[in-house]
């Protein structure tokens, strides 16, 4: 009778062993679970994590804007339609976005000044209406090489007309209605040699305000 407990209490012990050899491993301290792999299959975050597009780290914001002309100001400056999260607002209504050409420069209409317009100024603002009239789709660029705003928010950029890709800086210095220009101190944009160039032509052959009846000796700064 004592044999066949001892014998009894034997198996029960060498069953618990093997029970527990089966449950337990020695894989870096983790359990492994009949029917697991050693290598854990990835949590559900970790496989949404490996599936889903990389995000940016600097939040990093357009190269270009789509948007359409509310008003042209004077003959480098024009108003566009604010859009949230690319073109800030820059007026109280928070309606519209002021964009500067950039690498260009155009004289002074002298708005609320004493003073009339400079020499060209009015041609200028005349000719941009004419370019981007109320309405027009437009597509706002950055240059990679300039600052992309200035100290009163406005964008600072190449304005193309979206249907056809017209570069409306470029237009103005070589129909002789602005200057290339950058401020001192400044990168030269991309596109600087280009528009130099076409406002240099522009003056030697007398174009726009170079030309009669304004013949300006100089348009914008130099």
């Amino acid at each position: 009778m004592k044999r066949n407990a001892s014998r009894l209490v034997l198996r029960c012990l060498v069953a618990a062993l093997l029970g527990i050899s089966t449950l337990t491993g020695c894989d870096d301290g983790q359990p492994i679970v009949p029917g697991v792999p050693s290598d854990q299959a990835p949590s559900t975050s970790q496989a949404a994590d490996r599936s889903a597009p990389p995000q940016s780290q600097d939040g990093e914001k357009p190269v270009s804007v789509e948007t359409e002309i509310i008003r042209v100001i004077d003959g480098d400056t024009i108003a566009v339609r604010a859009v949230a999260g690319a073109l800030q607002p820059t007026n109280d209504a928070g309606t519209q976005h002021t964009v500067r050409l950039l690498g260009i420069d155009a004289a002074e209409m002298n708005y609320g000044k004493d003073a009339g317009p400079e020499c060209g100024a009015q041609e200028a603002t005349d000719h941009l209406n004419k370019l981007l009239p109320e309405g027009t789709q437009v597509t706002i660029s950055y240059d990679s090489h300039a600052d992309r705003t200035d100290r009163y928010g406005r964008s600072l950029a190449y304005v193309l007309v979206s249907s056809s890709d017209e570069d409306v800086n470029l237009a103005q210095t070589a129909g002789g209605y602005a200057e290339a220009w950058i401020p001192k101190g400044e990168p030269q944009p991309e596109r600087w040699h280009e528009y130099l160039s076409a406002a240099e032509q522009a003056k030697w052959q007398h174009k726009g305000a170079y030309g009669a009846p304004a013949n300006c000796p100089t348009l914008g700064r130099q």
